[in-house]
């Protein structure tokens, strides 16, 4: 238990020390608590980065209650967190789906007044388990991280009692995180699961985002040939006038070496598409569930399923094999370590201040899903540029 502790210890102490914007936020509420007395229920990755912002958020009074996402737990970093900052950390590395839903079920019962949750996955349960009905009333307000969970949110509770602020609404979320951030960083968890070549490769993206369109940037960037999949007219055009050769899904599978999924959407490959693809393809999941592949079905449908590396898994399907990474979770953080800490200083202070605003002032925003305050969004702004940009610059 020491050598976790230690392990996790020296994760967070790295992020740290490359995520001044977040240090500096944890200075700040150290002096004027706005969490002071308040519960903070959280479904967010639990790593490293999440670490310095837990530890910002307990300097600011909070008691934290938080899950994270299967696949993706540091189980070292978990413990550094329990310990050194008192927080409640539920799950582990090797949760299943199920799991997970049951941690955040345990999230809610801590009665938090406030959440900060991750494809809505809080915010689902209490819309719709009735053993979460009465804690409607006593929340504050609320953050969601992502894209899949603001739609999602949107479409369960248009109008739900209390503001949610959207972190993926800002501009700086969607160019800076999504497109720079997770495009680097799937193609970081591609290989370092597979440690196979990109250069040559043909990569099939599926979902033109801003995740999306930073990922097949990326893989173009290590040489890949990339084609893209998009069932919207204007982001197809919008790939294509980015150089991208774009095609139906169908076809585009028959080719693919390898094929990433960024939609945030279930089903995008189901049982008629394995069959198209050839022997020796890899899949990787960059969007939000691992509900983006039918993979159920894929594991009942193989004729022997093996695992060949950590992250690597092997399906005997119909003559040919396929290959899965990270059991279709999350490939940049199961495989990796998610978005560079820098990035994720902006983002996770975009978080903070976010939750603070709704800790001070949730009773003036409307009481719907909504965009971060213009404000607070050109605070992040200004600070990156402080630290990323002027204190980075040669004197």
């Amino acid at each position: 238990m020491t050598e976790l502790l230690e392990s996790g210890r020296n994760r967070i102490k790295w992020a740290r020390a490359h995520m001044p914007i977040v240090r500096a936020l944890g200075e700040e509420f150290a002096r004027t608590r706005p969490f002071e007395g308040l519960t903070l229920g959280i479904c967010l990755h639990v790593e490293a980065k999440t670490g310095v912002w837990l530890e910002t958020l307990t300097k600011g009074g909070a008691r934290v209650v938080i899950t994270g996402s299967p696949g993706t737990t540091q189980d070292d970093t978990a413990e550094a967190i329990r310990h050194d900052y008192g927080v409640q950390v539920l799950g582990h590395r090797n949760e299943s789906f199920e799991d997970h839903i049951e941690q955040c079920r345990q999230v809610l019962r801590a009665e938090p007044q406030i959440l900060s949750d991750n494809g809505a996955d809080l915010h689902s349960l209490l819309f719709t388990e009735a053993e979460f009905a009465p804690l409607r009333g006593s929340i504050v307000g609320a953050t969601e991280e992502t894209t899949t969970g603001a739609t999602r949110l949107r479409q369960l509770a248009p109008e739900q009692g209390f503001p949610t602020l959207v972190i993926n609404d800002t501009q700086a979320k969607r160019i800076v995180e999504n497109r720079y951030g997770v495009g680097s960083s799937v193609v970081d968890g591609i290989m370092r699961a597979t440690n196979v070549m990109l250069h040559g490769k043909r990569a099939l993206v599926i979902g033109y985002g801003y995740c999306g369109s930073g990922v097949a940037m990326r893989l173009r960037g290590m040489g890949a040939h990339v084609t893209v999949v998009e069932q919207d007219p204007l982001i197809r055009l919008e790939a294509h006038m980015e150089g991208f050769p774009t095609q139906d899904l169908e076809p585009a599978l028959a080719q693919a070496e390898l094929v990433v999924t960024v939609t945030g959407c279930d089903g995008v490959l189901t049982r008629e598409h394995f069959a198209l693809l050839k022997h020796g393809a890899i899949l990787a999941n960059a969007g939000h569930f691992a509900r983006e592949m039918e993979l159920d079905y894929l594991r009942d449908a193989s004729d022997s399923v093996s695992r060949i590396r950590e992250q690597v898994e092997a399906f005997r399907y119909k003559g040919k094999t396929l290959y899965l990474l990270s059991g279709g979770n999350l490939v940049n953080l199961a495989a990796g370590d998610g978005n560079p800490v820098e990035i994720m200083d902006l983002g996770l202070a975009m978080q903070a201040l976010s939750l603070a605003a709704v800790a001070r002032r949730g009773q003036e925003y409307p009481k719907e899903p909504q965009p971060v305050p213009r404000p607070i969004e050109m605070q992040v702004a200004r600070l990156a540029v402080d630290h990323w940009i002027r204190k980075g610059a040669p004197q």
